[in-house]
């Protein structure tokens, strides 16, 4: 639930962070106006390569802190039983979508266990026994890191 409303405000924020001003509503049209005109003047300074580069490193600094946010979450032991549980039984079934879950993003520890599970699935088919291997080795690895982390 703590996860859901969280996603929510991050949504609802960058949702806010998009509106373009004169789309908004007008409470003082006055200021909106100024306002309007003022950020037109310092985007006519700025040229469109400056713009993009600026908003990448604001987006930027907005997911630096967001996994920091959650980092320290993780660190402060605040797992709820749940949520680990469900986590747990996720690995079991789809391993690369549970250590999504758990890491927020698509981290290398994601991606290793998305290609171990993939070549797995493919070998079972042609191997057998070497593909369950591997099919193995991705949910053993993302039970130990969400394990390793929560406990």
């Amino acid at each position: 639930m703590k996860k859901i409303l969280f996603l929510l405000g991050v949504f609802t924020f960058l949702s806010a962070l998009s509106i373009n001003p004169a789309e908004a509503a007008v409470l003082h049209p006055i200021k909106q106006q100024e306002q309007t005109e003022s950020v037109e003047k310092a985007e006519r300074r700025l040229s469109k390569k400056e713009l993009r580069q600026e908003r990448r490193a604001q987006r930027k600094s907005f997911r630096k802190a967001l996994r920091e946010q959650l980092r320290q979450a993780r660190k402060s032991g605040k797992v709820d039983d749940v949520e680990l549980i469900l986590l747990v039984l996720l690995a079991l079934i789809i391993a690369p979508l549970a250590m999504f879950i758990y890491d927020g993003y698509a981290s290398d520890r994601f991606w290793l266990t998305l290609v171990l599970w993939l070549a797995g699935l493919l070998l079972v088919g042609l191997l057998g026994f070497l593909g369950s291997l591997a099919v193995l080795a991705s949910v053993i690895y993302t039970l130990y890191v969400i394990l390793s982390e929560s406990l």
